[in-house]
């Protein structure tokens, strides 16, 4: 790209400023410990990928790697770790996420804990090193005060509500000052919790989400799912959600082969029926 002398290329809006204003991003999960995977995804033009830790743990090498490879393609590289704890958190945050997803909040202190992990004093407890990724290998030394304010105001939250104990929480769990970014409603742990496994369309089901999205657009927060099909991106949106997370990526490759195979079988049928 040439870029006329003096002038600065355009920038996109840092990722973080998009999702709290609620502008649509699409995403993926991410549970194979690969940083080609992980590449696809981006160069696909997904907006960012949710490194899972929780069900599918890694070394914490991988998911650098992982990271590193989301940044390449211009893609927001998120984790979701396993549990709210802080050293887990840090972690995180230090290979280099863009933001944390935290799995099954129950409570306004669940949200607080996590906040305390994400951000550095004084509005957290974050451990500080200066020789991390995240802090540029040593290179943000001078300026590190600097950083921590930037991490502070840039890195996401992002929390699961996905039992019936973070439902009936929800108010305050939203009523956390400067708390949680998006709320993510996990559709398929919320069904289990309420007795509807592998139901997520239930009517329970239904009326538990419709609680979770009335609250998330009082308190002014946004709101994430995982669309089931396209389709659902239409109704989800029209219903307040901004945050899409699409299948996993080891999904979307079973089912991009399973149609492929179906289609090669009944082609392959086709000629042997055609033949004399």
């Amino acid at each position: 790209m040439n870029v006329a002398e003096g002038a600065m290329p355009e920038q996109k809006p840092a990722f973080s400023d998009r999702v709290r204003a609620g502008q649509r991003v699409l995403g993926s999960f991410s549970m194979l410990p690969s940083a080609g995977l992980v590449e696809i995804l981006g160069r696909a033009g997904l907006d960012f990928v949710i490194i899972d830790q929780e069900h599918c743990p890694k070394s914490w090498e991988a998911v650098e790697h992982m990271v590193r490879a989301a940044e390449l393609c211009g893609m927001a590289a998120l984790i979701r770790v396993a549990r709210i704890e802080e050293k887990e958190i840090l972690q995180a945050l230090e290979v280099g996420a863009a933001g944390i997803m935290v799995p099954f909040v129950e409570t306004a202190d669940d949200v607080r804990s996590a906040m305390s992990a994400l951000r550095y004093a004084p509005d957290g407890k974050r451990g500080t090193c200066t020789q991390t990724r995240a802090a540029g290998y040593g290179g943000h030394r001078t300026s590190f005060g600097k950083l921590a304010r930037q991490c502070n105001q840039e890195l996401l939250l992002i929390g699961l509500i996905e039992n019936r104990k973070g439902l009936d929480s929800i108010e305050e769990i939203l009523g956390v000052k400067n708390g949680l970014d998006v709320v993510f409603i996990g559709r398929s742990d919320l069904a289990t919790d309420l007795g509807r496994p592998g139901h997520s369309g239930d009517p329970l089901v239904e009326a538990a989400t419709g609680k979770i999205l009335a609250a998330v657009r009082a308190a002014g927060v946004q709101a994430g799912i995982a669309p089931y099909t396209p389709a659902e991106c239409e109704s989800w949106a029209a219903r307040g959600c901004s945050f899409f997370a699409l299948p996993s990526e080891s999904g979307l490759l079973f089912d991009a082969v399973s149609t492929l195979r179906r289609e090669v079988d009944a082609r392959w049928r086709i000629v042997e029926q055609a033949a004399p």
